[in-house]
């Protein structure tokens, strides 16, 4: 009883700092402080639920690290002009008329070719984010469709990290598993193009000051060679060189670059790094500035704190009960989605993270899966806790890009149609039996 209570309140609070606009490592830490008293209660030292916590804060490092790099990055690609460049190349390049689509586009194929979400937002989000405020653009609109760009790699592309955990955790091979889902999105991808094509013609871009592709181009020294960070950075993603060492490699060329052609000296390109960039002109100040380690210290907490209610859960095996119960029902398929869907939802909102949500939400469903039906269930979690976390405004999944794209963490939500569509369509197969040899599952034996 104590556990429920304590996962209402999470929800609650969680909803009222988003509603609010409050640091949500507040209302994470008052919930991991009664999840700590409710375990002391069941018995638990002090030592051994800090044990817990620690296992799975050890876990988080990696995504600290990697969200401290892209602050870096992210001021290294706005000093030495990177992210200008993209601006003014976009400006001179993409059909205004059909700008939201664009943008839907663009972040598709970025995030297939390196396979992260945040990856994506980084390199080309943030620029598309700031040619939509200086157009006076819906951000929300426009979010929605960086949203969904973003995560069709991260559902899809074989460089993904929660494609490959997913694979990992099912035994499935990784690239036949990938043809199945590329061929799954066809029908969300046309569905996506047609409603983005309708709010680009709704909102063109068509409001953007002539001046501010001048001011990029004289201010920055604008110039094919100061996208190369970029282009090193989307070919080591794609010969699979980790992300912890792609994105160091970068932010050195964009330092070689940044003295070259900006002429930055080296303390203020360090202190970029740390504090985020800045610049000196009228017109660009306010529209082109932002990156750096300290920008990411608020998300770093977040994730650490989440991560150690995940301890929580995992340890005290909260689920046992709920997992025999759903054994003991004879769910038809698209029930059993249903449940992983709603579960995923669940996860991610406690959990606050897109990893927790696969993780505990497997743990709990997959004995409902007969043991030939491992790619029904890779291709369920897929359409579900894959996606569904960056639905939940409090998540890492949503929280990170909202942050890195400086928008309010619900103000993408109805927009977002992909993350929508994949589940309602997967869905609306199974219910109707648009399958081959549909039957009900079993128990795995």
């Amino acid at each position: 009883m104590l556990i429920f209570i304590g996962i209402l309140f999470t929800l609650l609070i969680l909803v009222f700092s988003v509603l609010n606009n409050i640091f949500l490592g507040y209302g994470l830490t008052i919930s991991l402080l009664f999840f700590t008293f409710v375990a002391i209660k069941k018995g638990y030292t002090i030592e051994k639920v800090c044990n817990l916590y620690w296992i799975e804060t050890k876990k988080s490092l990696n995504i600290v690290i990697i969200l401290i790099l892209i602050g870096m990055l992210i001021s290294s690609w706005l000093s030495c002009g990177v992210i200008p460049s993209i601006i003014y190349y976009s400006l001179k390049y993409v059909n205004p008329k059909l700008f939201i689509l664009s943008a839907f586009l663009i972040t598709s194929l970025i995030s297939m070719l390196i396979g992260t979400s945040f990856g994506t937002v980084s390199a080309i989000g943030i620029p598309l984010i700031i040619i939509g405020k200086a157009a006076g653009i819906n951000l929300g609109i426009l979010g929605g469709a960086i949203f969904s760009g973003a995560y069709l790699g991260d559902r899809s592309s074989p460089l993904s990290s929660s494609l490959l955990l997913l694979c990992n955790l099912t035994n499935l091979n990784l690239f036949d598993y990938v043809k199945k889902i590329i061929i799954d999105n066809i029908i969300p991808f046309i569905l996506c193009i047609l409603f983005y094509t309708v709010f680009s013609l709704k909102y063109p871009l068509t409001s953007i000051s002539t001046n501010l592709s001048s001011q990029l181009y004289n201010y920055y020294n604008i110039s094919v060679v100061l996208l190369l960070p970029a282009i090193i950075l989307f070919t080591l993603s794609i010969f699979k060189v980790k992300i912890t060492h792609s994105i160091p490699i970068s932010i050195l060329c964009a330092f070689i670059l940044d003295i070259s052609f900006q002429h930055t000296d080296f303390l203020n390109f360090l202190n970029y790094l740390v504090f985020g960039y800045t610049n000196t002109s009228e017109v660009l100040k306010n529209i082109i500035h932002g990156g750096g380690i300290i920008s990411m210290l608020k998300t770093c907490y977040i994730i650490i704190i989440s991560c150690c209610i995940s301890g929580f859960f995992s340890g005290l095996n909260v689920f046992e009960n709920l997992k025999t119960k759903l054994k003991d029902k004879n769910l038809s398929r698209a029930s059993i989605f249903l449940v992983t869907l709603v579960l995923g939802i669940i996860n991610a909102a406690v959990g606050c993270s897109q990893t927790i949500a696969i993780i505990l939400t497997l743990d709990i469903v997959k004995d409902l899966y007969e043991n030939e039906q491992v790619d029904e269930l890779a291709l369920d979690f897929s359409n579900s806790a894959i996606l569904t976390p960056a639905l939940i405004p409090w998540c890492i999944a949503a929280l990170v890009p909202c942050s890195l794209l400086g928008i309010n963490s619900y103000s993408y939500l109805p927009f977002a149609f992909y993350l929508y569509i994949v589940p309602i369509v997967h869905f609306i197969r199974k219910k109707f039996n648009f399958f081959k040899n549909e039957k009900k599952s079993q128990v795995m034996t």
